[in-house]
């Protein structure tokens, strides 16, 4: 009989908690009971309390995205007054969350790892890793083994850059979820993706929602971004 063991990976939120609630129902109507989450949960999108508090009442394990550590480590002056401010703005998004979600935030690790049957999993965010570098799509073999021996991966999932990405090198995995709360002018559909060991092998595949949920990415002005 099969030995069958399922996650999800998506990340890459950004405050969009209508593209977030339909990936989660998306996990939850495949059967898959776990999950990780690569970060960049704020920032952009116009919800990140409702994200963060959908996301920890989850109880599964969440990288700290670049997103998620810039806010964290945002100071507002006394006086700081959300008139004016441009909704999903760095400034703006730390201004509307509490000290404890912000702080919560800034406690995220850099890095997730879960063993799925005999391969062991580690998630990161992508923007930063060991050794230093994005995990590109059009990085070459020999820098993504490398990539994969500092980090101990048999399987790594990475996001940062929207792009979803399943690529196999030197009987390894490396899968990018794509994004959860961005689209494209082309794709608006929230992204994710699982991971499957069964006793032939780990197996991947990229999913999306077949919803229109996920906007493209809104150029914000510098100032307070």
């Amino acid at each position: 009989m099969s030995v069958k063991q399922r996650v999800a990976v998506f990340g890459d939120i950004h405050g969009n908690l209508a593209a977030l609630d339909a990936v989660i129902a998306a996990i939850e109507g495949a059967g898959i009971t776990n999950a990780i989450c690569t970060g960049d949960i704020v920032m952009r999108g116009t919800e990140p309390e409702e994200c963060i508090a959908r996301m920890r009442a989850t109880g599964w394990p969440i990288v700290g995205g670049n997103t998620d550590r810039k806010v964290s480590n945002k100071t507002l002056k006394p006086d700081t007054e959300l008139r004016g401010m441009r909704p999903g703005t760095r400034t703006w998004t730390r201004a509307v969350l509490s000290d404890a979600d912000a702080q919560w935030l800034g406690s995220l690790p850099a890095m997730v790892e879960v063993d799925l049957g005999p391969h062991r999993v580690v998630a990161i965010h992508g923007d930063r890793t060991v050794p230093p570098g994005k995990v590109a799509h059009d990085a070459n073999d020999s820098d993504l083994v490398a990539m994969m021996d500092a980090l101990g991966a048999d399987v790594l999932v990475a996001a940062h850059t929207h792009a979803p990405m399943l690529r196999r090198v030197k009987g390894r995995l490396i899968i990018n979820p794509g994004s959860v709360g961005e689209g494209t002018v082309d794709d608006q559909r929230p992204a994710w993706a699982w991971l499957e060991a069964t006793d032939d092998g780990i197996h991947a595949a990229i999913e999306h929602v077949d919803a229109p949920l996920a906007p493209p990415r809104a150029k914000h002005h510098r100032k307070g971004a």
